[in-house]
């Protein structure tokens, strides 16, 4: 075999052309050096250290320091390529099997709400590829529970969310000290504490939940786009966030909220001190059962419940906004508000 036709047969193995000419030099030289391999392959020698780090973490060749610096060696190939194709095999198992397992949950969607399917993954490129597609799903509300080492990862997806008007809340967790000398967009709200489970639940369309557990390590993650679970995310959310570490409260201007709880929690002092405040309203009427929007001034808001408590971490029984719209005033409640006159998707708050 022409060792062109060799070089395609090692990239069909999964390895880089670089891999593929510094592998076959390898097994051809014998014992040799970087600046051999190098040299016989064709590959630069700015490249080579690298590759060769490369191959041996594939198990493909063997590097033993000496005297003159590092040595290579190719154990047989039989051997090592054969153990590559095990791991292969395995690696496309593992990743066919969590296909089947997402596929199989779209797949068997309910007539009643098409949208809504309930998985689970234990790959962490997994979790982290259905967290990127929650933040970028995201239009009203996001909340975040990660550890520090993961946000990196995550920025620039946040900040997207935060360039379309979506307020985010984010909680890291882990190291105090990582937190306080990261850098965040002055729009975002950030608080920090030293354990939690990790979460994402983007408004009530999508979320992924890992819990902790002290006897086992690498939970399975649950991925969900069924609004009533995305719900319990966010309200798990409201537990935590009021006995965290404040880290920065986030910029000022427009905000958006799933239900005019969240509004009046973080609003409550500008409506006391009777600040004009602007609302648009996506939603469904509840009596007339369309969809639509609605948009005016906030001209009263009501917040109670049958006993006097914190209603930033107790969920109130009677909550809404008054606005007045150019058709006469309604009333906005949360999602499955029913006395109200408007239902509400998401809301968005600014100052006239």
């Amino acid at each position: 075999m022409s060792e062109p036709r060799v070089i395609e047969e090692l990239q069909g193995l999964g390895l880089t052309e670089y891999q593929s000419r510094t592998y076959l030099a390898a097994v051809k030289l014998g014992r040799s050096r970087p600046t051999d391999l190098a040299e016989e392959s064709g590959v630069p020698q700015a490249r080579i250290y690298d590759v060769i780090d490369d191959l041996k973490s594939e198990g493909l060749v063997e590097v033993h320091s000496q005297a003159r610096g590092k040595e290579i060696t190719a154990p047989s190939p039989k051997t090592v390529l054969n153990q590559l194709k095990r791991r292969r095999i395995d690696d496309l198992s593992e990743t066919v099997s969590t296909a089947v397992s997402e596929l199989e949950s779209v797949y068997h969607r309910t007539e009643e709400n098409p949208d809504a399917f309930v998985t689970m993954v234990g790959r962490e490129d997994s979790a982290m590829r259905h967290a990127r597609q929650a933040i970028a799903d995201a239009e009203w509300w996001l909340t975040l529970s990660v550890n520090v080492t993961r946000y990196p990862n995550l920025r620039s997806d946040i900040e997207d969310a935060l360039d379309r008007n979506v307020t985010v809340r984010l909680l890291l967790l882990g190291d105090e000290t990582i937190v306080s000398g990261t850098d965040f967009d002055d729009r975002l709200r950030v608080r920090h504490r030293a354990t939690a489970d990790t979460f994402i639940a983007a408004d009530r369309s999508y979320g992924v939940f890992s819990s902790k557990h002290p006897a086992r390590s690498g939970q399975p993650y649950i991925i969900t786009q069924e609004r009533n679970l995305v719900l319990l995310f966010q309200n798990y959310s409201e537990q935590i966030w009021p006995a965290s570490t404040v880290v920065q409260e986030g910029s000022d201007g427009a905000r958006r909220y799933l239900d005019p709880w969240h509004a009046i929690n973080d609003l409550e002092s500008e409506f006391e001190a009777g600040t004009d405040l602007y609302a648009t309203v996506r939603g469904t009427h509840t009596e007339r059962h369309r969809q639509g929007s609605w948009e005016g001034e906030i001209v009263d808001y009501e917040i109670a419940g049958p006993t006097d408590v914190d209603y930033s971490v107790a969920v109130p029984q009677e909550v809404s906004l008054t606005v007045a719209t150019d058709d006469g005033t309604v009333t906005v409640g949360g999602w499955k508000a029913t006395i109200e006159d408007i239902a509400a998707e998401g809301v968005e708050i600014t100052r006239l």
